[in-house]
């Protein structure tokens, strides 16, 4: 499932800034973590076709399910030691 970003609604944006705790603009930069962000994506992203995907769920997700979902290739997939980590819960 590959997220076309220009279908996200604002509530979506919303909720995926509210949770990586940066503006959906912050993806496009290099140095900004990513670690919260990728999680958010996945999250807005799966919830779209698993209504009981939760906020836990997409943290439990490795770099590499994140990737896929998100149809990433790996030019376009965050580095290592870019992420981030939090303990926010659904």
């Amino acid at each position: 499932m590959a997220i076309d970003y220009s279908t996200l609604t604002m509530g979506e944006i919303a909720t995926i800034e509210s949770l990586s705790g940066q503006s959906i603009g912050a993806l496009e930069d290099q140095d900004s973590p990513k670690g919260l962000a990728l999680a958010a994506l996945a999250y807005v992203g799966k919830l779209r076709e698993d209504k009981s995907f939760t906020w836990n769920d997409a943290q439990a997700l490795t770099l590499t399910e994140v990737t896929e979902l998100l149809g990433l290739n790996e030019e376009t997939a965050p580095k290592a030691g870019k992420s981030s980590s939090s303990s926010k819960t659904d």
